[in-house]
């Protein structure tokens, strides 16, 4: 590419780096020896270049010499430290970027400024099959990512107390326990009854001054009594001790401390910086006239079905449907400027697209 176009790129790139807020981009520092590296937040320094040590000319011998002053030191330039880096990767793609938040007509108007400004890089291929129409495409801007993987917090080993482990159980005590003791056995008692009989007695008897002494007899005397059968005693009785079952805890594992590793935690840090501006090239193209009325209705249906365009389905090629493709075209970083064969592909047109596909450049022979 032409210094000019390079310029024309940057200008174009700087004139719509400020627009919108929704994709900012992040440009590197031009680092003069090349060598930097990524803060702690993220951000990419450069590192002071190192400076040439240069011997002094000598001094003719005509010439007296002076004294000489003593050389200030300079104070060592303090770097930041480095992450561990794990990783190092970069990629190169291509993005519309803050061009996305320009609207559909503004985006044509930008995209026809630089395809009448840029000449493409090559001319349209000499061998195209008959049919096939070439046109100028913008290809997006081409940025350049550097990914870095860095170990965000290092390895160590974790302590770690684990408390003492328990099990519940059934277990028996003993509430009372077992032992002796004394009952009393009362004396027991039967009652009986004893016939007495009285002997035969006497007595004085007055009748008509007459004493007579006779004999006088009673009955028997029945006597109740309460007879010891059983004598009262102690009696030595041995008690059952009393159990219950009750639930106890019992140790199962003694508590610990322990040390476990803990892997380093890994981040990433990224930065992007453009490194080529918009680009004009050569591509199968399609135009009024390879592009029949009926598949132009087919593009217009299918653009209003996605969002991109609001006006009727005519089978037109206006500024009105071509601004709903290069909106289309920005929204999905795809070359810019006509209707493409990749445009139509992923639109979901793919039938329409192989009638077309053989006049791509990549499928030339």
């Amino acid at each position: 590419m032409s210094k000019k176009n390079l310029i024309i790129g940057a200008i174009f790139a700087a004139s719509f780096a400020g627009i919108g807020t929704s994709q900012a981009i992040e440009v590197l520092p031009s680092c003069d020896n090349g060598d930097y590296i990524v803060d702690a937040a993220g951000n990419t320094v450069c590192l002071p270049p190192q400076e040439k040590q240069t011997k002094p000319a000598a001094k003719p011998a005509s010439v007296k010499q002076t004294e000489k002053k003593p050389v200030q030191k300079q104070q060592p330039v303090q770097k930041q430290p480095k992450k561990t880096i794990v990783e190092k990767k970069e990629r190169l793609y291509t993005d519309w970027g803050p061009y996305k938040q320009k609207s559909p007509q503004e985006l044509l108007a930008i995209i026809r400024s630089l395809l009448q400004e840029q000449a493409p890089v090559a001319s349209y291929p000499q061998n195209a099959p008959v049919g096939c129409c070439y046109g100028k495409l913008v290809k997006p801007p081409t940025y350049k990512e550097i990914i870095i993987k860095y170990i965000a917090k290092d390895g160590g080993y974790k302590i770690v107390v684990k408390p003492p482990k328990f099990k519940v159980v059934e277990k028996k005590i003993v509430v009372v326990p077992g032992h002796y003791e004394y009952k009393a056995i009362q004396p027991k008692y039967e009652q009986k009854i004893e016939t007495v009989k009285l002997p035969p007695q006497t007595k004085w008897v007055y009748n008509n001054g007459i004493y007579c002494k006779i004999p006088v007899e009673f009955p028997a005397l029945e006597l109740k009594r309460e007879v010891l059968v059983q004598p009262g005693k102690c009696e030595k009785v041995w008690v059952k001790p009393v159990v219950k079952t009750i639930k106890v805890k019992v140790l199962e594992q003694n508590a610990t401390c322990v040390k476990e590793y803990q892997p380093p935690k890994y981040a990433v840090a990224k930065q992007s910086f453009m490194v080529k501006g918009p680009q004009v090239i050569w591509d199968a193209v399609l135009c009024d006239v390879n592009l029949k009325p009926n598949e132009i209705k087919q593009i217009q249906a299918r653009l209003k079905e996605l969002g991109y365009y609001k006006g009727p389905i005519n089978g037109k090629l206006d500024d009105a449907t071509l601004a709903a493709v290069v909106k289309f075209q920005v929204d999905h970083n795809l070359p810019a400027g006509n209707i493409s064969i990749e445009t139509l592909e992923a639109m979901g047109l793919k039938k329409l697209a192989q009638n077309y596909i053989a006049c791509e450049v990549k499928n030339l022979k």
